[in-house]
């Protein structure tokens, strides 16, 4: 062992830093050799499954054994126990590594730890001809701290005591990592390290966690830090030339892949997450990353925003579990990233309340909005909830940072959530105007087939898939418009109003349709021309719907008398063209009694003409809904 080459030299000094490090890096071996029992014996109980080689994690950890790369596909049944080629040596390996872990600790007075090596490594099984039962795996490899005691619980206590160790052992600190047997290049890249972790570690307020540690072994800078306080949540760095290596492990898989979006920026290679299982029946999940970067200065800048990621890792999952009563899954996640890329965190809204503040703030201010069992999301909308929760995340942290009043940051929630319920009528017009632009875009249409009919049935038959395109979108936000009311009663009057708007949609694609027909039977130019009139009332019908609903939403209050003004001389002209309408149409179907060519042409004509009152129509009852909700729901009068 390298510690004993330093003391035969006379570099005691350096012997205990030595054994710790060669100690951490035995602990790594044996918890490689735990995953690969567990993962042979898993694909031997279901061997249809792909099998893992671990060899990546085999060489990271420094063993050469390349045969052990085989055992997991070829592990088979055998009787009750299980045929692992390779068990044998793995075993007397993990007895070898264990003494190795101990010896600093046993070293350091805490020889308490003696009889338990030696009782657990008498217990091990002999694995003779590598056949192991699948009751002795589960004993060595148990981490539970219920029950008996274990070779894996062994493992974990040890690391424990190394980490204090390590600690202890430190020659220097590097912005607050603890680091010894630094080289002179190393120094810098664990000043980056810190200075990320550093920048946001203020995040993590009064949870415990983010201890860094730093030195070298095997020729690589080695940088481990504690995140927070679970035994399994570990991430280790391993930097070489300009390669850096990140080691990561967690009992969330979800918790995984949201860190591999964190360091998405930078696109490290990641090696497929592999997943095992704990003595006491917990799941973990392990990866690793690689980025090679192109200079120092490359390296230095990944290893900086790496450290400042790792707050965001902390109580992760219970800020995920505290989201639920308020968003949908993708959402939930959405927000946990918002809150990482902003620097804004999860910690200080679960350090003030979590959930409760919210739900305090959604009592003080929905009144008859929610009842009971509702979600946040399906009330005001997701994006809407979304955004409340942004601004509670902010605030939140903010609250803390600034040392203000929570009774100030609770009255500003129950503000904005009060805004955010008020926004829905706002929001309900805009999609109202939305709807309102696919009315005139298929008044446009019809306009447009009228005056190409002409030129025989292409071009007319072209503006009709363009006209049923638009129908389709416009009958899709009804619908939305009609969810919305369902989770929001108050905004009743919304479904009517798109309702009889959208009967101009279905009359204007009728329309449409029907011009492809008349196109194909070679038009009458005198019936035409009233029909351009009609479409051209349309067209100016369409338009004055479109102005009528962004001025209504924008008239909030009496004080906004000029949009007010606006809007009601949008629905006085609606009216009017409705009446322009119905003389334009009539004076078509006497046209097209006196010059039509047959009686189909005839029907045609009058079909359309039919088709574009009854949109001149439908304009009208909208218009009067409008106005209604406008000058009672918005201005009261």
């Amino acid at each position: 062992m390298k510690a004993e080459v330093l003391a035969l030299i006379g570099e005691d000094g350096l012997r205990r830093p030595a054994a710790v490090n060669a100690a951490l890096a035995a602990n790594d071996r044996v918890k490689y050799a735990f995953t690969l029992l567990q993962t042979a014996a898993a694909h031997a109980d279901q061997p249809e499954q792909q099998a893992a080689t671990l060899k990546r994690d085999r060489i990271a950890c420094g063993i050469e054994d390349a045969a052990l790369d085989l055992m997991v596909a070829s592990a088979h049944r055998q009787g009750a126990r299980y045929q692992l080629p390779g068990a044998q040596r793995l075993l007397a390996r993990v007895a070898a590594e264990m003494r190795v872990m101990a010896a600093p600790v046993l070293d350091a007075g805490k020889t308490d730890y003696a009889d338990r090596l030696d009782s657990l490594l008498s217990a091990m099984p002999s694995a003779a001809d590598d056949l192991l039962d699948g009751a002795a795996i589960a004993a060595m490899t148990r981490a539970a701290e219920d029950g008996p005691d274990s070779l894996h619980r062994l493992v974990m206590d040890l690391h424990k005591e190394l980490n204090a160790l390590q600690a202890a052992l430190a020659e220097e600190s590097v912005d607050g990592a603890a680091a010894y047997a630094l080289a002179p290049e190393d120094r810098p890249r664990v000043a980056a390290f810190m200075a990320g972790l550093n920048r946001t570690a203020r995040l993590k307020f009064d949870h415990p966690g983010l201890a860094t540690t730093a030195t070298r072994g095997n020729g690589r800078l080695v940088i481990q830090n504690d995140i927070g306080t679970t035994d399994a949540h570990v991430v280790v760095v391993h930097v070489q030339d300009l390669t850096v290596s990140v080691t990561y492990t967690d009992v969330h898989p979800d918790r995984l892949r949201f860190f591999q979006d964190l360091l998405d920026r930078y696109k490290p290679d990641w090696t497929a997450a592999q997943a095992g299982q704990l003595g006491g029946g917990s799941q973990f999940s392990l990866a690793t990353a690689r980025f090679t970067a192109a200079d120092e200065a490359g390296c230095r800048a990944y290893l900086s925003f790496l450290g400042s990621r790792l707050v965001f890792l902390i109580d992760w999952n219970r800020a995920r579990k505290q989201l639920r009563a308020f968003l949908p899954g993708p959402a939930r996640l959405s927000l946990l990233r918002w809150a990482a890329e902003q620097e804004v965190g999860h910690r200080g809204f679960l350090e003030l309340g979590g959930a409760a503040l919210v739900n305090q703030a959604i009592e003080a201010s929905a009144g008859s909005n929610m009842h009971f069992g509702d979600v946040l999301s399906d009330v005001l909308g997701v994006a809407e909830a979304e955004a409340f929760l942004r601004f509670t995340f902010r605030a939140a942290t903010d609250c803390l940072t600034s040392h203000s009043s929570p009774t100030l940051l609770r009255d500003r929630l129950r503000a904005e959530l009060a805004r955010h319920f008020s926004n829905e009528a706002r929001r309900l017009l805009r999609v109202a105007a939305e709807h309102a632009g696919l009315l005139l875009e298929l008044a446009c249409l019809v306009r447009d087939g009228v005056l190409a009919l002409p030129d025989g049935p292409a071009p007319a038959i072209k503006l009709a898939s363009r006209a049923r395109r638009f129908e389709h979108d416009a009958d899709r936000l009804v619908a939305d418009t009609f969810e919305s009311v369902r989770r929001r009663p108050d905004y009743a009057q919304f479904g009517p109003l798109l309702h009889a708007a959208d009967d101009a949609a279905d009359a204007l694609e009728d329309a449409a349709y029907l011009l492809s027909l008349l196109a194909a039977g070679g038009p009458d130019g005198k019936a035409t021309a009233p029909l351009q009139s009609l479409a051209g009332v349309i067209v100016e019908a369409s338009q004055e719907w479109v102005k009528a609903l962004l001025d209504a939403a924008h008239v909030h209050d009496r004080n906004a008398a000029e949009d007010t003004d606006d809007f009601l001389v949008a629905i006085d002209r609606i009216a009017v063209l409705e009446h322009q309408a119905d003389d334009t149409e009539r004076a078509l179907t006497a046209a097209a009694v006196r010059h039509a060519a047959d009686f189909r042409q005839l029907h045609l004509y009058s079909a359309v003409g039919e088709r574009l009152e009854q949109s001149a129509d439908a304009f009208k009852r909208a218009s009067i809904l409008l106005r209604d909700h406008v000058l009672t729901g918005v201005l009261g009068g």
